[in-house]
């Protein structure tokens, strides 16, 4: 059972090697998010327990080493965040979520074309 509803940035810090890598031991990920995060050996390893235990990542034994991999992929962690954060922030309105997103900060008029081109392309399909 996947629960992509509760992931920490310190998760999510590891599903990103994951992710990079394809797969990795216990060691390099922490090896690679030390420097970042400070944690300690057995932290990481507990967070990589409670991704597995969430369904998220999966292992393989290798000699007395656990290798671990994603069992979800970047995108799907993406759609269930933000579909969680819409409804939790913004009532589950996309248009106030988008309002949010356009008077937050500054938006570049490149930004502005993109969103124009996605609305554009999503009317198009819709209308087929």
């Amino acid at each position: 059972m996947k629960d992509l509803g509760r992931i920490s940035e310190h998760q999510l810090d590891i599903l990103n090697v994951l992710w990079a890598r394809g797969e990795a031991t216990a060691r390099e990920v922490h090896e690679l998010l030390e420097p970042v995060s400070g944690h300690a050996r057995k932290t990481t390893g507990t967070l990589l327990h409670r991704l597995e235990k969430q369904g998220l990542i999966t292992h393989r034994e290798e000699g007395r080493e656990f290798i671990y991999r994603p069992r979800v992929t970047r995108e799907e962690v993406q759609e269930a965040t933000v579909r969680g954060m819409m409804g939790q922030l913004f009532h589950g309105s996309l248009p106030t979520l988008v309002s949010y997103a356009l008077e937050a900060g500054d938006v570049e008029p490149e930004d502005l074309a993109r969103i124009r081109a996605l609305i554009d392309e999503r009317q198009r399909t819709r209308s087929r």
